[in-house]
């Protein structure tokens, strides 16, 4: 364990975080009214896109989250492109949810979709266990973005919060057809859990 720790290595990523949202209600009417592994077999269809996009465009698929995944990127990765596989993912996760879901339950669930999160920064990398890990404050700060759209939003779903600091990176590169302007959430455990000014990104 020390020797691994003794070879850490900084790099710096964007990191996204994605939840499928409603996915306890998702969960619960499966077991009551339709096949269980209907949920299952929608993340493995997540799951096969992901490495697809992986393998074409080179960012890494960390970590998976039980009801979502993290995302890394390399900070030269194209912001056009990011936003772009953002809308492939959406798309992907409606037609999956369709063929997976949504056909087999006879009732409805609301707000069916992805939120994200997305902060940049540094990233420490080290081996634990035989595979590598990653430690550092943007992994947190992408995780409480990505749990507090919810946040005075009914209808989060395809909406992502992201920091300042990549929205000064990657505001030329936000589709038209997508809005932006700033909101205040209090994330848990970041400054204290004063009131934090992030971006929302939404399509219009």
């Amino acid at each position: 364990m020390a020797e691994s720790f003794n070879r850490l290595t900084t790099e710096q990523k964007y990191v996204l975080v994605f939840d499928f949202c409603s996915s306890t209600s998702i969960i619960e009417h499966l077991i009551l009214e339709g096949p269980q592994e209907g949920w299952r077999n929608l993340l493995i269809d997540i799951k096969k896109f992901l490495r697809e996009e992986s393998a074409a465009h080179g960012f890494e698929i960390y970590k998976f989250i039980g009801d979502g995944w993290i995302l890394l990127f390399n900070t030269d990765f194209s912001p056009r492109e990011l936003f772009s596989f953002l809308e492939r993912l959406c798309n992907k996760y409606a037609i999956a949810y369709n063929k997976r879901i949504g056909k087999i339950l006879p009732t409805q669930i609301d707000n069916i979709g992805i939120t994200f999160g997305l902060e940049m920064g540094n990233l420490i990398r080290f081996v634990m266990f035989g595979r590598t890990e990653y430690i550092g404050r943007p992994l947190n700060i992408a995780a409480r973005l990505q749990g507090a759209i919810r946040d005075k939003d009914p209808n989060p779903q395809g909406k992502m919060l992201m920091s300042k600091l990549v929205y000064s990176k990657v505001r030329r590169y936000i589709p038209k057809d997508y809005k932006v302007w700033k909101v205040t959430r209090e994330l848990r455990n970041v400054f204290g859990g004063e009131k934090y000014h992030a971006i929302k990104y939404e399509k219009r």
